[in-house]
């Protein structure tokens, strides 16, 4: 497939998904189905339309800057995610980059919170479970307290964090990282941020398939 059709499909793909979500990503109540839309358009608007944008004109770019655009790309998500969901005391966003060996989850991106993660490498229980979120096919996995969940079905730290919501980073054919964000209140995020984290992990992949992709032009 041509890179700007390829590109074309993963956007509208990402404003299809947008469109069906009642109540949005914001725990404030909205007064009107023209709030929601509003806000829905808000941001498709600033966020995730410049996001697809800069894909679209990255496509065709040598490796090095596609690779420069990937990292633009985790680091606007990232504090775009973290100022949508302002209302969530003490949030924390997160973009997980798998490493060329395919052996770990590395911390690429990060904002809000500054609590810095650790790495999620296979062959520990931590790293284990964060695998298989990214292997699975759930489009994210929420945990809405910590302190009530069972051990096998997560092994995070929970440092510094008592919830959180994690959105796997892919292309059509592989697993490329994971899209993160905790809070150190219990019950603070609900389905609504993790429709949208989902919305802004699939732009991420566009990014980090394309920093993948060997040669230095479009498809």
């Amino acid at each position: 497939m041509g890179g700007g059709n390829w590109i074309g499909a993963l956007g509208i793909a990402v404003v299809s998904a947008a469109l069906p979500l009642p109540g949005f990503f914001w725990r404030k109540r909205l007064s009107s189905d023209d709030e929601r839309g509003d806000a829905r358009d808000r941001l498709l608007e600033e966020s995730l339309r410049p996001l697809l944008e800069l894909a679209a004109t990255s496509t065709s770019q040598p490796r090095a800057a596609r690779q420069r655009a990937a990292q633009s790309a985790a680091d606007n998500a990232v504090r775009d995610l973290r100022n949508a969901f302002s209302d969530v005391s003490g949030i924390r966003v997160v973009v997980f980059k798998i490493s060329d060996a395919g052996d770990a989850m590395l911390p690429y991106a990060q904002a809000g919170r500054q609590d810095r993660p650790g790495p999620f490498e296979r062959g520990t229980a931590r790293g284990d479970k964060a695998f298989a979120v990214l292997e699975g096919s759930r489009p994210y996995v929420i945990v809405e307290n910590l302190d009530h969940v069972d051990p096998e079905e997560w092994q995070g730290t929970g440092t510094g964090y008592r919830t959180f919501i994690s959105a796997p980073i892919r292309s059509a054919d592989e697993g490329l990282g994971l899209l993160t964000v905790d809070a150190p209140v219990a019950s603070a995020l609900d389905a609504r941020h993790g429709s949208t984290l989902v919305l802004f992990a699939a732009a991420v992949g566009v990014f980090f398939a394309e920093a993948t992709r060997s040669g230095g032009g479009a498809r």
